[in-house]
């Protein structure tokens, strides 16, 4: 017998009336039980939402499951959804504890609740509120008030933050650009200033911490630049925007991070394009604080493993470049040809690479990279050394977010050009930049170094 769509009217009210006299004869005289309420802390609640995701995915990784997005998606929806229900939970019981309300807020944010999660914030921090959990709710405050509009609630939520301990600075950041962003919005440019300005302020904290990210600290860096300058602009003080963004290219110089170089020109000639972009390099450096970072290398192929720290004294050049890469190729003809030149001059070049995990198209391990390289070198006729490393830190040491990109260190050890690209125009200027650097006396542009 075959199942069919159709069915008698008159036939589901009978199955229907049959089954409710079968419930009611078979139904047990005892009254139903409700499941018993969660009593668990709150602060137990939040740590199940806020280890969801990474415990699912730490047992994924143990079955040795590929990545599915639709997976991941499947359990960040699931995450929000407990968090959804624990903060019925919470929201249910009588009386909440100041630091129940902080993990309320939390259980909000976690599950979308922007209006849940600051009210319960505002409560919170109405107390005694102290310590990480109070700046954390700041955090929270800034988020959902600037969404809604609140720029006053926002100013003060991180003016207290800025006023406590403990900070974290990409967090603070975070709040001040939330804030920044939408008085851009509004176009209340002057009180935009302010706090661009702050911005600065936290983003220069940033540049000696040696454990962000280069291109988040470039990040940082441009952000509050491009703020700064747009508010300065809307102000009637274009000099002011165009000297905010000079000084971000010196400091691009300094890092030094060619990455941050390229997003300060770009944003310079959104100001002038009648400036010239390299005219940052007419001047000598005058920081020699900063030390540049050491090159990493797992091989070296036709050069001694050196430090840059051995080369005072000489003209270094750092090409970072792959041998995929054809633009990488066109230079080839002029590094060979300055190396020839400028040899026996006190030039030494390095060429930069990564191991990339293929030869000429083809997966290769390590030694079989380096056959490769060896190859590479002798049919291209490089006579200069390479440097190969094993990961991308000597390209985030250097902010290299594309290649070829090249960095002149005069005798001193200070950068004194950045190239990038392949350009015809581009190449002929890093050669008369080559040239007047070689052409310095070392005697007299070394006096730092005979003083040690």
């Amino acid at each position: 017998m075959k199942f069919s769509h159709k069915i008698c009217p008159a036939l589901v009210v009978m199955v229907l009336l049959a089954t409710v006299i079968a419930l009611g004869q078979s139904a047990p005289a005892t009254n139903e039980t409700t499941p018993a309420a969660d009593t668990r802390p709150a602060n137990v609640l939040f740590a199940e939402v806020d280890t969801y995701v990474n415990k699912k995915f730490t047992e994924f990784n143990k079955q040795n499951l590929p990545y599915d997005s639709g997976l991941e998606a499947k359990i960040k929806q699931e995450q929000k959804d407990l968090a959804v229900k624990y903060a019925e939970v919470l929201h249910a019981r009588s009386s909440l504890s100041e630091t129940d309300q902080f993990y309320l807020g939390m259980l909000y944010h976690l599950a979308g609740n922007g209006d849940g999660a600051l009210e319960a914030m505002r409560h919170y921090l109405g107390g005694e509120a102290s310590g990480q959990n109070a700046q954390l709710a700041r955090a929270v405050v800034v988020l959902y008030s600037t969404r809604k509009g609140l720029i006053p609630e926002a100013e003060r939520a991180v003016a207290d933050y800025a006023n406590t301990q403990p900070q974290n600075l990409a967090e603070w950041f975070g709040m001040e650009s939330l804030i920044t962003e939408l008085l851009q919005k509004t176009k209340d440019h002057q009180r935009m200033l302010v706090h661009a300005q702050q911005m600065a302020k936290i983003a220069r904290l940033v540049v000696p911490n040696q454990g962000i990210n280069t291109f988040r600290r470039d990040d940082m860096l441009f952000k509050t630049t491009s703020f700064l300058s747009d508010a300065y602009i809307n102000l009637n003080k274009k000099d002011e925007a165009i000297a905010t963004v000079q000084d971000l290219r010196k400091l691009a110089l300094l890092l030094p991070s060619g990455n941050l170089l390229r997003l300060a020109n770009i944003r310079l000639a959104g100001l002038d394009r009648s400036i010239d972009p390299r005219g940052v390099f007419s001047e000598l450096p005058r920081d020699e604080t900063i030390k540049l970072p050491e090159i990493v290398a797992t091989q070296w192929i036709d050069q001694a493993p050196v430090r840059l720290s051995d080369l005072r004294g000489q003209v270094v050049l750092l090409d970072f470049w792959a041998p995929w890469c054809g633009p990488c190729r066109y230079t080839f003809p002029r590094l060979q040809q300055w190396h020839e030149t400028y040899k026996d001059k006190g030039l030494v070049i390095l060429g930069m690479t990564n191991y990339s995990g293929e030869a000429d198209g083809h997966k290769a391990t390590h030694g079989e990279e380096l056959v490769y390289l060896r190859s590479f070198k002798k049919k291209n006729r490089l006579a200069y050394g390479f440097a190969v490393a094993d990961s991308a830190v000597n390209d985030l040491n250097y902010g290299v977010f594309s290649i070829p990109m090249s960095f002149l260190i005069d005798r001193q050890g200070r950068i004194r050009y950045i190239s990038m690209g392949a350009g015809t125009d581009e190449i002929a200027t890093l050669g008369k930049m080559l040239e007047k650097v070689m052409a310095e006396d070392s005697a007299t542009h070394g006096e730092a170094i005979s003083a040690k």
